[in-house]
């Protein structure tokens, strides 16, 4: 994009600055990557899972393994850089360059859930409490228009008599600079989903969208097995490996 330079010199890089300052705008909308949460509430909790979960992103052999499962012709990312969410001082963000790449970002994230629930050869994440990943972003005041970006790819339009695929939408804030009630949010983006050959399901959807306003972002993703991955919370990955392999005491 002709004006990605503008808006990249514009955000805050934490590996260049570690103090937080909040930028005027929101995230640029073609961003992709990966909101980070963090285990910790001290000062630099959220700078250490930010860098941490690069450092995963970026580790060679976790990129081999995602590139060997690539469809043919997709673009792949080649680093993971650290930003702050403007406005937002309880999240990060890791976004993936270059910005035109075509990865799947939730084919990233669970395998990262996965290796952690298994034991991955990299080091296990002590700072990182969930990775959710983020096709889009945009103004919390463009939420319509965001939908309408993202969703028409997962929901495609499908014959009355095939079975019924089930969604949900999951929405959740952090340091919102305006709140939004989730029925709102719920009807404005599901509106977006054709009505035939789509059913919601809360209880065990076939898919997830996921909605997060952070700071004056909004940001958007569409997953499956939301609720089997832990809500990709890393952290319970890590616990769940060391409950199967660490013996408990014997009284």
């Amino acid at each position: 994009m002709s004006d990605s330079s503008a808006v990249w010199n514009n955000a805050m890089r934490l590996a260049e600055d570690l103090s937080y300052v909040p930028p005027t705008a929101p995230l640029p909308s073609w961003i992709k990557g990966f909101l980070v949460t963090a285990v910790h509430s001290n000062d630099n909790a959220i700078v250490d899972a930010a860098i941490e979960a690069a450092n995963i992103l970026n580790d060679f052999w976790f990129k081999v393994a995602y590139d060997a499962h690539r469809i043919d012709g997709e673009k792949p990312y080649d680093s993971a850089e650290c930003l702050w969410i403007p406005g937002c001082t309880t999240c990060a963000f890791v976004a993936l360059k270059p910005d035109d790449n075509d990865v799947n970002l939730y084919m990233c994230v669970k395998a990262i859930v996965e290796e952690c629930k298994k034991g991955a050869d990299w080091k296990q994440p002590t700072h990182v409490s969930r990775i959710v990943p983020v096709e889009q972003a945009a103004s919390e005041l463009e939420l319509d228009s965001l939908a309408a970006r993202v969703l028409p790819g997962h929901f495609p339009a499908r014959d009355a008599d095939a079975e019924p695929i089930s969604f949900e939408v999951h929405y959740e804030e952090h340091s919102a600079l305006r709140h939004f009630q989730s029925a709102d949010v719920n009807r404005v983006v599901a509106a977006h989903v054709p009505r035939v050959g789509y059913r919601v399901d809360l209880k065990k959807p076939m898919k997830t969208i996921i909605v997060i306003n952070a700071g004056g972002s909004m940001m958007m993703s569409v997953v499956e097995n939301y609720d089997e991955l832990n809500h990709f919370n890393i952290r319970t990955a890590v616990n769940e490996k060391l409950a199967n392999t660490v013996p408990s005491a014997v009284a």
